[in-house]
C-alpha cells in the first residue's frame, strides 16, 4: 500500500493550516468567525491525543478507506449495503479515520450543508450501532486500547472537518469553493455543533 494523498488525515497538519489561516487569512472573515475560532482552539486536546496515537504501538496502521461517509456506501433497492465505493483514498491509516467519518455522516439526520443548527442531532442509538457493527467485524483485530477510542474517532474526524471548512472560509474558499458567501463558515458551524453533541454522550 502507498500513500495516495499525503497528509489527508494528518490532524496536526490540518491544525497548522488552521493556525496559519487565523494569522494571515481574510481579516474581515477572521473577525466575524471569532466565536468559531475560539471554540476550535479550545479543543486542541483532540490534536494532542492524535499526536499520542501516532507514537503508541497499540494503534495499528492498517489498510484504511479514509472516506467512509454515507454517500460512499452503495445500497441496493432494498436499502441493503452492497459495498463501499470511491477507493482513491484507500491507503495506510488508523481505524479512527474510517469509524470517525461514519460517525460524522451517520449520526445526524441532517447533512453538513444544514444551516439550521437545531436540526443537527447526534443520535446515540446510531453511535451504538456503529460501535457494535464495527466491533463485530474487527473484534479479533483491534487492540484493547483501540477499542476504547470509538468516541475519540468521532471527535477526531468531526473536529478535523470543522478545521478544514473554517480554514477554507478564512482563506477565501480556495479549496472547497463556495456555492454562496459564507458556505464554508456555515459548514464549520454545522460540524462544531455535531462535535458538541457527540461530546455530550
Amino acid at each position: 500500500m502507498k500513500i495516495t494523498l499525503p497528509g489527508f488525515h494528518d490532524l496536526s497538519l490540518r491544525f497548522q493550516q488552521f493556525e496559519t489561516a487565523v494569522k494571515s487569512g481574510n481579516q474581515q472573515r477572521i473577525y466575524e468567525s471569532k466565536h468559531l475560532i475560539d471554540f476550535l482552539f479550545s479543543q486542541k486536546n483532540i490534536v494532542d491525543q492524535y499526536k499520542q496515537i501516532k507514537e503508541d504501538p497499540d494503534f495499528k496502521i492498517r489498510v484504511t478507506h479514509h472516506d467512509t461517509k454515507i454517500s460512499n456506501v452503495l445500497f441496493d433497492k432494498n436499502e441493503k449495503c452492497i459495498c463501499v465505493i470511491d477507493l482513491d483514498t484507500v491507503m495506510p491509516g488508523y481505524f479512527i479515520s474510517d469509524v470517525g467519518d461514519m460517525m460524522r455522516t451517520y449520526l445526524s439526520p441532517a447533512t453538513e450543508e444544514e444551516t439550521d443548527l437545531s436540526k443537527i442531532i447526534a443520535r446515540k442509538d446510531f453511535f451504538d450501532a456503529i460501535v457494535e457493527g464495527y466491533s463485530a467485524g474487527m473484534r479479533d483485530e483491534l487492540t484493547k486500547k483501540e477499542r476504547g477510542y470509538f468516541l475519540y474517532a468521532g471527535e477526531f474526524i468531526i473536529y478535523m472537518q470543522a478545521l478544514r471548512f473554517l480554514t477554507d472560509h478564512l482563506t477565501n474558499d480556495v479549496y472547497y469553493g463556495a456555492k454562496y458567501v459564507g458556505h464554508n463558515f456555515n459548514r464549520a458551524a454545522n460540524q462544531i455543533e455535531l462535535l458538541k453533541q457527540l461530546q455530550a454522550f
